[in-house]
């Protein structure tokens, strides 16, 4: 039986945040303070969310419109962002955020595109199984990438792990079970050419394909696991905005 959507507030957590809002390109980021930072690209930003861990701007970026909002930590909040975003009328979205590196290869700094997510069970299977499969956008992936490849970035893309959790499911083990038995989570995933985990991507992927958004991500490696080496918090800004900007130009440039 067809539910009644006018029951729903669209916007029942990203409060004021409408269709005027969205704009060309929605930007989603883990971390409000992130979005900050990003809203120094925009030309006339406003700050048109602030509720619990969802800040949401809406700026312009050579005469198009834009929008950047914060999902927080995990699958469950970005849940609520994505399908808020998508009601208020998001016509793209992009994770412009952070990862751990898994395979060796990559370096500390260095930009991960995935186009696709494995995951953890958990959340998403209430919307559809296991062997579903949370893909990006090929065009907008694609758009990105060659814009990031142009101005010589290091870009690894690939298949990555989006988890429901940071610590055991990540392989890092807090003297509960012992590092030996949350190592063999990391390897398990290794083995199969995972390249990067985090905790949204997949969220974002799979929402984005059933409602027919493109979406796309574009992560800095902030750690190695092969030495556990952590990008300084100062560059991994300065990484990331300038992430954030490759994203919105290739796109907005894109659109006639």
């Amino acid at each position: 039986m067809q539910t009644d959507m006018s029951m729903y507030k669209p916007n029942h957590h990203l409060k004021g945040f409408s269709k005027q809002h969205a704009g060309e390109l929605t930007i989603l980021v883990g971390d409000p303070a992130r979005v900050t930072l990003f809203t120094e690209l925009l030309t006339n930003p406003q700050t048109i969310v602030n509720n619990r861990e969802f800040v949401g701007v809406s700026g312009l970026f050579s005469g198009k419109p834009v929008s950047i909002m914060s999902t927080g930590i995990g699958s469950g909040s970005t849940e609520i962002a994505v399908i808020e975003l998508i009601a208020c009328g998001a016509k793209r979205l992009v994770r412009v955020g952070g990862c751990g590196a898994w395979q060796d290869h990559v370096h500390p700094g260095d930009i991960i595109m995935n186009n696709a997510m494995a995951r953890t069970s958990g959340m998403l299977n209430s919307y559809v199984p296991d062997s579903y499969p949370a893909a990006a956008c090929p065009i907008l992936f694609n758009t990105i990438y060659q814009t990031l490849i142009s101005q010589g970035r290091t870009v690894h893309s690939g298949i990555g792990l989006t988890t429901e959790g940071f610590y055991q499911s990540q392989g890092r083990d807090l003297n509960l079970f012992g590092q030996q038995e949350a190592q063999q989570q990391l390897e398990y995933w290794k083995m199969r050419r995972i390249l990067n985990a985090e905790m949204e991507t997949a969220v974002i992927y799979l929402l984005a394909s059933l409602y027919g958004i493109p979406a796309a991500n574009c992560l800095v490696a902030h750690v190695t696991r092969k030495d556990n080496a952590w990008v300084a918090d100062l560059d991994y800004q300065t990484l990331h905005k300038a992430a954030a900007k490759a994203v919105i130009e290739s796109i907005i440039n894109s659109i006639e």
